[in-house]
């Protein structure tokens, strides 16, 4: 038996890859149960049974862990919900646990399992973005002792796990030079979504050119690289130009970002288009549709999702050779890697 474990509050990309290897497992015909373990907010009913049904129709069971009867009733922070994995494992009999490493969810079972207090089965990590990453790439200060706790625990948990795979060779090489002393870590980026779209329509005729920014809310998305790119392509940007932005939007260096290209554009003589919700699979799609160059302006990046989701949908794009980016490509496409110019 197989239980892969989420965290409710985790970031939508970072989540989806244990509901995926989930899928996987099930289809290969193993038991397998998926574990949400959920955070500050305790999933609604019906939410809980969407999702059931959701993961019921590929023959993973779901699970939700949202207290502990050795705990405090909210599973309110990230040594909380360790401990509460820790208690449910203690009551269950899996063969293998995979778990992400963002959060530091396996924290206390590893280390139950180094001071010999739980036979724990093995637990493979599946590494993304771990917070020590995620605030060096943004450039940003770690500003509470709860992202600071969960920095050490994701950095025990890749030290202790039986395995951790990371998502990019670039990951692995991170961890390396931070002086992570990961054992067994493989780099095996995680299956690609499979893009759930209708057959793409021919673009509408139109003498507008469109660019199509795959640009997150984070610093390290690269939206502020685009900004400074696109300031020197005004200059001599051939007439009818839109440059389209997906949302959902957040804050770079604390300004908003849908705010950030309000202002930037007003320097630019062509037309600003926001769309503010779309999944990657809406946004490839409307890539399709309407055929626009994906602009992939990355500062740094590690699973490479979005060029290798453009290259494996046979979408034209840009993108800057930063971290997994180049891996990304080159797996997805057979090609050799980017060249920085």
């Amino acid at each position: 038996m197989v239980t892969p474990a989420i965290r409710r509050d985790a970031d939508k990309d970072d989540a989806s890859a244990p509901g995926e290897l989930a899928r996987l497992f099930a289809e290969n015909g193993d038991d397998v149960t998926l574990l949400w373990v959920a955070g500050r907010d305790v999933p609604s009913t019906d939410e809980v049974a969407a999702r059931r049904a959701e993961f019921g129709a590929a023959s993973v069971k779901l699970e939700v862990l949202d207290r502990s009867d050795q705990l405090l009733p909210s599973l309110a922070t990230p040594e909380s919900r360790s401990a509460a994995l820790l208690h449910y494992l203690e009551r269950c009999s899996y063969d293998l646990v995979y778990a992400p490493l963002e959060g530091g969810l396996p924290y206390f079972t590893l280390l139950a399992a180094e001071t010999d207090a739980f036979a724990t089965p093995p637990i493979v990590l599946l590494a993304r973005a771990p917070q020590e990453w995620a605030h060096e790439a943004d450039k940003t200060f770690m500003g509470s002792t709860e992202a600071i706790a969960t920095a050490y625990m994701e950095k025990y948990c890749a030290e202790m796990a039986d395995r951790t795979v990371c998502a990019s060779a670039a990951l692995r090489q991170w961890m390396l030079s931070r002086g992570w002393k990961v054992r067994k870590a493989t780099v095996l980026p995680p299956p690609l979504r499979a893009v759930r779209t209708e057959a793409p329509q021919p673009p509408i005729a139109s003498k507008a050119r469109e660019l199509a920014a795959l640009a997150g809310s984070r610093f390290r998305d690269g939206l502020t690289l685009l900004c400074d790119a696109l300031d020197i392509l005004a200059q001599s940007a051939p007439e009818g130009l839109t440059l389209t932005a997906f949302g959902p939007f957040g804050k770079i260096m604390g300004e908003h970002s849908g705010g950030l290209l309000l202002r930037r554009a007003e320097r630019w003589p062509f037309r600003l288009k926001l769309l503010p919700r779309a999944t990657l699979e809406e946004r490839l799609d409307y890539l399709a549709r309407s055929g626009a160059l994906a602009v992939v302006p990355s500062l740094a990046a590690s699973t490479g999702e979005a060029v290798g989701a453009c290259t494996a949908a046979g979408l034209p794009f840009v993108a800057t050779n930063a971290g997994a980016n180049a891996e990304a490509w080159k797996a997805e496409a057979g090609q050799p890697p980017l060249r920085a110019r």
